[in-house]
């Protein structure tokens, strides 16, 4: 697919990453921890903790970038910016060096915006159903995957368990 910027979503992130980079010179990474609340989404939370992990372990070699909508966790050490609609955040993760995350809309906007992207699927679906072969896909592939289950289900937090920060 593609995603078409308007020149106002282009402005807006090229002016958040001039101020950025004239206070940081790492390399960008765009990070989305948080997974869309609706039934089953609990089978692709890879856990809020893994993601701090993550930051914690990479910051002082990179700089992480996240956006926020309502309520949703702010993970520390990050370059925060809440409340702006998909389509801005599509914008900023244009112009980052990499996108950390669940399989879900901003790993499908980085594959479409060509970014290259490490992708946790766990065990719920497949990375050859919904996945890109650019991308570094993360899944457990193994007899109960893929479950696609819309209710909790144990799989899913094995296979999220197998896979950890290191």
């Amino acid at each position: 697919g593609e995603i078409f910027l308007t020149e106002e979503e282009i402005l807006f992130s090229k002016k958040i990453i001039i101020q950025i980079k004239k206070k940081i010179n790492k390399k960008l990474i765009f990070i989305e921890p948080n997974v869309k609340i609706k039934k089953g989404y609990q089978n692709r939370d890879w856990g809020f903790n893994k993601w701090q992990n993550l930051v914690d372990n990479l910051k002082n070699d990179y700089q992480f970038i996240q956006t926020t909508f309502g309520d949703q966790k702010k993970l520390n050490d990050v370059i925060n910016i809440h409340n702006i609609n998909f389509k801005y955040a599509c914008a900023l993760i244009s112009r980052m060096n990499l996108f950390i995350g669940t399989e879900g809309g901003f790993h499908h906007a980085s594959a479409a915006l060509d970014i290259n992207a490490v992708v946790i699927f766990g065990g719920f679906i497949d990375p050859k159903i919904t996945g890109y072969d650019f991308h570094k896909n993360f899944y457990i592939d193994n007899n109960k995957s893929p479950c696609g289950s819309k209710n909790y289900c144990e799989h899913y937090k094995e296979c999220m368990d197998l896979i950890t920060v290191n």
